[in-house]
């Protein structure tokens, strides 16, 4: 399998800063604290009941805010792990690159693969309750605007982008939307298309 970024699990390399934080597990549980923290992560995903208040030192210091940022961060490397469908090797790979110690990838990658199948169904499912409305094609132009209620700074690029959508409706003709975009929204729009992605690399035979 070929990298596009430094992480077999990202496409877009601006994320990375994201998964540089996952080291940071070390410094709020331990071991076997992880195993139990990257199960309820689990759990979530797949929509069951989940709390993570057990993981909470109240002792330390910002302690709730780092598990609170730890959740957010393996609950993205997770689902696009099981969206790109990764194997072990890779798994680790990638945990070793954002330099989590040997011990703690081991047991993460345990428990991703000892529910992997159940993370994959959920992502199926997600993906099968999205609108039946499809994009049939699109049209692009860059241009200079002047002044616009949303741009204030003279002269910046943005992309003028006309999608047409097909609802799938026979009473229905086909829509053109017309968006205007900044590059930071463009940014954006492609991480989303990289979640799409991962969601329907997950639902591949």
């Amino acid at each position: 399998m070929e990298k596009q970024t430094k992480y077999y699990s990202l496409q877009i390399s601006h994320q990375e800063k994201l998964f540089d934080f996952l080291s940071k597990i070390t410094l709020a549980l331990d071991v076997k604290q992880t195993s139990h923290f990257i199960h309820t992560i689990i759990d979530q995903i797949c929509g069951r009941l989940a709390s993570f208040d057990s993981f909470v030192d109240e002792s330390k210091q910002n302690h709730e805010r780092l598990i609170r940022q730890l959740v957010y961060v393996y609950t993205i490397f997770i689902n696009k792990v099981v969206g790109r469908d990764l194997k072990k090797e890779y798994i680790i790979e990638d945990l070793n690159t954002a330099k989590v110690p040997e011990d703690y990838t081991n047991t993460i990658s345990d428990c991703i693969l000892s529910r992997f199948q159940d993370i994959k169904r959920e992502l199926t499912e997600k993906l099968s309750s999205i609108s039946s409305s499809s994009l049939t094609d699109f049209d692009w132009k860059m241009n200079a605007i002047l002044s616009s209620d949303r741009i204030n700074v003279v002269s910046e690029n943005v992309l003028l982008l006309n999608l047409t959508i097909d609802t799938h409706n026979e009473n229905e003709k086909k829509k053109q939307v017309l968006v205007e975009m900044t590059k930071k929204e463009m940014d954006h729009l492609l991480e989303i298309f990289d979640q799409i992605n991962d969601a329907i690399q997950a639902i591949k035979v």
